[in-house]
């Protein structure tokens, strides 16, 4: 089953791990896919005091499908509180869009520690829910009749209410029109305007590997992995003799890549390597 791990600065990844796991054998996931040692994690439920001890397993904590755990270093300090503050609290936040979002059912859901999600943050996460439907860089979020300010903690503008685990926060989302194009200088050729350059979408290189062989892809972050076939068919990444029947999967991290998620949703950077796997995915954490 999907967990969905939070840090303190507002970072969300999801670990699947096996039913009636224990703690301990949770961190070892969170450890392998994200590298973060066993000893310096501290796991908690969004909105409990008490850490997990390690013993625990998900039966005794009621870790189900599509459950929110709190993820806390070292350097984070103190446990969460349950009882005001924010500290790991979670605020759902609905964003109405019906326009920027149609086909969605008018409105995108989103879970934050409202204490450490910027409203920055909080674009780029709904940014990524949508595909890209709703762009960070051209939305902007209203609290009412106040537009919220990307550098703020999204609990300046909504705090949980005392003793409350979770509340829901109704946002409106307005996507502000590109930038005008330019006419392009005399002898300025077919070079586009550099407002139009900060408009695309971040490219990043992606290693990709099937046994011996190697390939570099140069794609934007927000392509789904499933779109990642297309781009293997071209150029030099043509070389891979990859099978025609796209009977193959991708492996990032040692973990299975989701087909309709994208790059970014998997946290590949640039420079990192993607691995090809002939086949069909079966099943297994």
């Amino acid at each position: 089953m999907d967990v969905t791990f939070q840090t303190a600065a507002g970072r969300r990844f999801t670990v699947e791990i096996w039913f009636f796991s224990t703690v301990r054998r949770i961190k070892e996931y969170v450890l392998r896919q994200e590298g973060i040692s066993v000893e310096s994690q501290r796991l908690f439920l969004a909105g409990a005091e008490a850490e997990l001890d390690d013993d625990g397993d998900t039966e005794r904590y009621s870790i189900v499908q599509g459950s929110t755990v709190l993820l806390l270093l070292p350097e984070d300090g103190a446990a969460p509180s349950s009882a005001g503050g924010g500290g790991g609290t979670v605020v759902r936040v609905v964003v109405s869009a019906p326009a920027a979002i149609a086909g969605r059912g008018g409105a995108v859901a989103v879970e934050v520690d409202p204490a450490a999600c910027t409203v920055g943050r909080l674009k780029e996460l709904i940014q990524e829910r949508t595909d890209g439907a709703l762009p960070a860089a051209r939305v902007a979020l209203m609290f009412g009749k106040v537009e919220m300010e990307d550098g703020r903690a999204v609990a300046q503008y909504a705090p949980p209410a005392p003793g409350l685990a979770n509340t829901t926060v109704e946002v409106s989302a307005v996507v502000r029109s590109p930038p005008p194009a330019s006419a392009p200088s005399p002898g300025a050729g077919n070079k586009k305007p550099p407002q139009q350059q900060q408009q695309a979408p971040p490219q990043v290189t992606v290693n990709v590997k099937w046994g011996a062989k190697a390939a570099a892809v140069e794609v934007s972050d927000l392509l789904a992995v499933k779109d990642l076939r297309r781009e293997l068919g071209v150029g030099a990444a043509a070389q891979l003799a990859l099978p025609n029947d796209g009977g193959y999967f991708f492996i990032y991290k040692q973990n299975v890549m989701e087909e309709d998620r994208t790059l970014r949703w998997h946290d590949v950077k640039n420079g990192d390597t993607v691995e090809i796997f002939n086949g069909r995915v079966t099943g297994g954490a």
